[in-house]
């Protein structure tokens, strides 16, 4: 398994994918491009489906922690009460049924992951 963090050189001209080689190999790989930050990730195939739910998972976390707190934050003084508390109900509600659809159980017919 190998992983590799670096900065993203904003001077540098965007070359889009990078060449790869077309032989299959053993790994999924997993990249995450921001202006600032480049991640990419080398993990057996088997153990994609982990990696992802895992990304996911700090996601939901994250927005579960900021949403709420950005929006009371954003929310005017004229806004009543219930309609900040019931917009940031719904970013939780949203965010619980990402966090049990990515959790679900594998179907019998799928094939293993």
């Amino acid at each position: 398994m190998g992983a590799g963090i670096e900065r993203a050189d904003p001077s540098a001209p965007h070359e889009g994918e990078p060449e790869r080689d077309d032989v299959p190999t053993r790994f999924a790989h997993v990249r995450i491009e921001t202006s600032e930050v480049k991640a990419e990730m080398a993990v057996p195939s088997s153990q994609t489906r982990r990696l992802l739910t895992t990304v996911l998972d700090v996601l939901v976390v994250l927005g579960a922690v900021l949403g709420p707190m950005l929006t009371s934050k954003a929310a005017s003084a004229a806004l009543p009460t219930w309609a900040t508390a019931g917009t940031i109900a719904g970013q939780l509600a949203l965010l619980t049924v990402v966090a049990v659809l990515a959790h679900r159980p594998e179907h019998p017919g799928r094939l293993p992951s």
